[in-house]
């Protein structure tokens, strides 16, 4: 399955050097990074992308950024 997500460009070397090992290819555009990864199931990318916070947003597919959107509601309820 592809994911893709889109970063904040201020961090693209960060993301870079982490070298995530789902990791296909990217591009830094001027809007910002767009990184896109192949795993066998999102939720092996699930916890790497919550460690971004607010610097990453996942474009597609649109079941993968529910499940992330679900995640964070999760623990803005345990608060």
């Amino acid at each position: 399955m592809r994911v893709r997500a889109l970063f904040n460009a201020n961090i693209a070397d960060k993301v870079k050097e982490a070298n995530n090992y789902y990791m296909e290819d990217a591009e830094l555009l001027s809007n910002g990074f767009y990184v896109n990864f192949r795993v066998r199931q999102p939720e092996e990318l699930l916890q790497w992308i919550l460690g971004w916070g607010a610097d990453v947003v996942i474009v597609e597919p649109e079941s993968f950024k529910k499940r992330v959107k679900e995640e964070i509601q999760k623990m803005i309820e345990r608060y």
